[in-house]
């Protein structure tokens, strides 16, 4: 047990992260992790330990035991896979797992995965389980796949958004599989956004094991604030909260809001990037860019974090994209943008298709000085051809009933 672990035996783990030892789209060594974890400490928290789960990868060999023990943490291992039905964890990975799968293969079917893993005394977890595409649930509502050997679903997700993440619980309640949480961390400071406290000590892969394939399931997935001495872990949302609530009807006394609330949440397809050199090169001229990371192939493949040369985030903002679906916001006649928000979690690199999905996440109601105020926030995610989000954007648009002479 380490010294942070609570009295009860309590361990708070990060069970689905990826480090430049193994993942090409990560930015952050394990070490970095750790140091991670030290300060995320002494702010108060309670992060006991993370899991190594590279790309397609599985180094048998590798040990980070003894890095681990200088931080007074656990570090496990274990793999990321890629299925017909999205993206799988695999723990207690044995060589017999290993000589049924080449690793590198994209269309691993989940059934094999999921049996064989048991068979050979591991486990297998469907990662990110709300997240459309490389997620099971688009599966299941799509194609009807058979759950049954579905047993664990990563339902909190840190790179996922809270609708993505509602979908997996909800599907996760409704079909009696058990839930985990975990960061999705490429980078050293998203590691413990979302955990899984167990409610014994886990110190190694065969703990971690043990407790996932135990029935009674004594685990249950938490957020990096939940973790914290008194604090109460939060009752999951379900999608049918998330959607009603982000009308926000009647709080202002007015008339009811018209909108249509059938495009809340929804993803449509609007548009595609292709990146290559050359276009990193071109863009980077138009701005003066000479960061070494964008322009010199040698220096970011010998001295840069990524061992290539990537594009600057900006290059997404090249892309030709159609409109976000439309919310029909019936009220008022002027609208303007109350504000932007983005957030780039992988590095892209040339060769890289990005596609972009928008929706309109929420459409809400605030009152100011000014009066009655409508917003409404659009979503738009960036996913490479790897069904990795290297970035998310959020516009905020609001709808204001002004008179000629400029008010309301």
């Amino acid at each position: 047990m380490t010294d942070t672990q609570a009295p009860d035996g309590a361990t708070y783990l990060d069970l689905h992260v990826h480090s430049t030892d193994g993942s090409d789209d990560a930015g952050g060594t394990v070490e970095g992790y750790l140091k991670w974890v030290q300060a995320k400490r002494k702010q108060g928290y309670r992060i006991d330990g993370f899991a190594v789960t590279e790309h397609r990868r599985y180094e048998p060999d590798l040990d980070y035991s003894e890095l681990a023990a200088r931080y007074d943490a656990v570090v496990l291992r274990g793999v990321e896979m890629e299925t017909d039905i999205g993206h799988v964890l695999v723990f207690g990975v044995t060589p017999e797992f290993l000589d049924a799968f080449d690793l590198k293969r994209v269309d691993h079917s989940y059934a094999d995965v999921f049996t064989k893993a048991w068979e050979t005394g591991g486990v297998a977890v469907a990662a990110h389980a709300g997240r459309p595409r490389i997620g099971m649930v688009d599966h299941h509502e799509e194609r009807a796949i058979d759950l049954h050997p579905i047993g664990l679903a990563e339902t909190l997700n840190g790179g996922s958004s809270d609708f993505e993440n509602a979908r997996g619980h909800d599907l996760a309640v409704a079909s009696g599989i058990g839930e985990l949480g975990s960061s999705d961390s490429h980078f050293v400071s998203a590691l413990g956004r979302c955990m899984t406290r167990f409610d014994r000590p886990i110190r190694s892969v065969e703990d971690l094991v043990a407790v996932l394939r135990d029935p009674a399931r004594p685990f249950v997935p938490v957020r990096l604030e939940e973790t914290k001495p008194g604090a109460e872990i939060a009752e999951r949302a379900t999608v049918a909260q998330l959607i009603p609530s982000t009308s926000r009807q009647g709080e202002l006394g007015g008339d009811e809001l018209e909108y249509d609330r059938s495009v809340v949440g929804k993803e449509v397809p609007v548009g595609k990037l292709e990146v290559t050199a050359e276009s990193i090169r071109q863009y980077c001229e138009a701005l003066e860019e000479t960061n070494p990371l964008y322009t010199d192939e040698k220096f970011a493949r010998e001295e840069g974090p990524y061992g290539s040369l990537i594009a600057p985030p900006g290059i997404l903002q090249t892309a030709r994209l159609g409109g976000p679906p439309d919310a029909k916001v019936q009220f008022g006649n002027t609208t303007f943008m109350a504000g932007s928000r983005q957030e780039f979690r992988f590095p892209i690199r040339p060769g890289d298709t990005i596609e972009a999905f928008a929706q309109v996440k929420e459409v809400y109601e605030k009152t100011g000085r000014s009066g009655r105020m409508v917003f409404v926030v659009h979503r738009t995610r960036y996913m490479n051809q790897h069904g990795e989000d290297v970035a998310v954007t959020e516009r905020s648009m609001v709808h204001r009933a002004v008179n000629a002479g400029g008010g309301e």
